[in-house]
């Protein structure tokens, strides 16, 4: 029996991303698949003979058409280490037995990321993008599985916020909520899908976009980002963020719709979300591609300085990844629609600038003038609305000095709820 890999293809796929997606073939269908998810299932104890491994996390298997298995190979340290989890597996399926080919599966950009670089000229073509970015609530007992993983000297890429930290119930449900969205395209159609997972992107098709979504969120905290699209028409991305406890939907559009017609889309997603979520804002902006993150996305609203120096005065987008665990209480900035959990304070009284309606244990604020949030021209709001705006939320938005204690205490000391 004999198994055949495609070295170069790997190690040419390693120089330029953080993993390997593979596709492993073979005539013995069936009995390829049993072998592949016993050797998946046996990582863990190869790992303790083997220290080298412990640094490769291996998803999957998923069986495609024809025969097929895609495996998902994830390196958290040097390239040689992934090697050596492939020298493992085509061992593995050699004394089981099974002829197979191992190779790496053809990563493609999605069409909008493809049209992003200005020289292209026309084909970057800018659109209306609608973006509601959620959190999602932590359990109890989250920093301290963070403290236990830097003390046990886990990779560092590993010592961060896991998926695994947030509550579990909150997260399969936003999950659920956001594969479903990607594929409820306005005109019906199938459109096109991919999934990226860190700097891999991959076309998949449609029966199978889902389970491959689902396979690469199954890695600890790196950044997942589901699409479906009717390419050039519309796009729906969504953006698993890290740290984990964000999640960004994205739509991009030929045209902006009227604000009331965006606010009710907006709202629509918020309350399907609403019983898994601590928070959420939407903003709208021209753009020719999805943002990767929130804060990306936020860069054009954010006007102020990027290193406040007073303690009261708010932050930038930049320090938005640093506030995961006072995702419950803050806000980055005022939007035009929010929606806040129970334990945000801060909302002026009689506040003239908002709709204040309650949404299950939090409230949904919506700007009383739409024209000035959602303008036609895809620009943020102007200052004098910013300003005013955060002045009626002031208390539910994070300080630099709350930033400050937060990042010295390694998250430890957040804000307080308050009564």
């Amino acid at each position: 029996m004999a198994v055949s890999v495609d070295v170069k293809g790997i190690r040419s796929a390693l120089r330029d991303g953080d993993g390997l997606w593979l596709v492993i073939s073979s005539a013995t269908r069936g009995a390829l698949a049993d072998v592949l998810t016993r050797w998946v299932a046996e990582a863990g104890a190869r790992a303790e003979e083997r220290p080298d491994l412990q640094l490769v996390q291996v998803l999957g298997p998923l069986q495609l058409p024809d025969g097929v298995c895609l495996l998902r190979l994830v390196g958290y340290a040097e390239h040689k280490h992934t090697v050596a989890a492939v020298t493992e597996l085509a061992a593995a399926l050699e004394v089981a037995g099974i002829d197979a080919r191992i190779d790496r599966q053809q990563e493609t950009l999605s069409p909008p990321r493809m049209a992003a670089p200005s020289h292209l000229g026309p084909v970057a073509i800018r659109r209306a993008r609608t973006a509601v970015s959620v959190t999602l609530p932590w359990r109890p007992d989250a920093l301290r599985r963070r403290e236990q993983r830097r003390a046990a000297g886990v990779p560092t890429l590993l010592r961060g916020w896991h998926r695994s930290d947030l509550q579990e119930e909150a997260w399969a449900a936003v999950v659920d909520t956001a594969l479903a969205w990607c594929q409820q395209m306005s005109n019906g159609a199938t459109g096109q899908r991919y999934v990226a997972h860190g700097m891999s992107s991959l076309q998949v098709p449609a029966a199978q976009w889902e389970a491959t979504a689902r396979l690469a969120l199954g890695s600890p905290s790196l950044e997942v980002w589901a699409s479906g699209m009717d390419w050039p028409g519309e796009v729906r991305e969504v953006a698993f963020e890290h740290p984990p406890g964000r999640v960004l939907f994205q739509l991009l559009e030929d045209g902006f719709s009227p604000p009331e017609s965006t606010v009710a889309r907006a709202r629509e997603l918020i309350e399907r979300l609403q019983p898994h979520i601590t928070s959420a804002f939407v903003l709208q902006t021209a753009a020719t591609v999805p943002a990767l993150m929130t804060r990306h996305l936020l860069k054009r609203q954010t006007t102020r300085e990027a290193s406040p120096t007073q303690p009261a005065e708010p932050l930038s987008a930049k320090h938005l990844d640093h506030l995961a665990l006072m995702d419950d209480r803050r806000l980055i900035d005022a939007f035009g629609l929010m929606y806040l959990g129970p334990g945000f304070r801060g909302l002026a009284v009689d506040s003239q600038l908002y709709r204040v309606e309650p949404l299950g244990p939090g409230r949904l604020l919506t700007a009383t003038d739409l024209d000035t949030w959602f303008r036609a021209d895809g620009q943020p709001p102007r200052r004098h609305v910013l300003d005013a705006a955060r002045a009626d939320i002031a208390d539910a938005i994070a300080t630099y000095d709350e930033y400050r204690r937060s990042r010295q205490s390694q998250e430890a000391d957040v804000p307080r709820i308050l009564d």
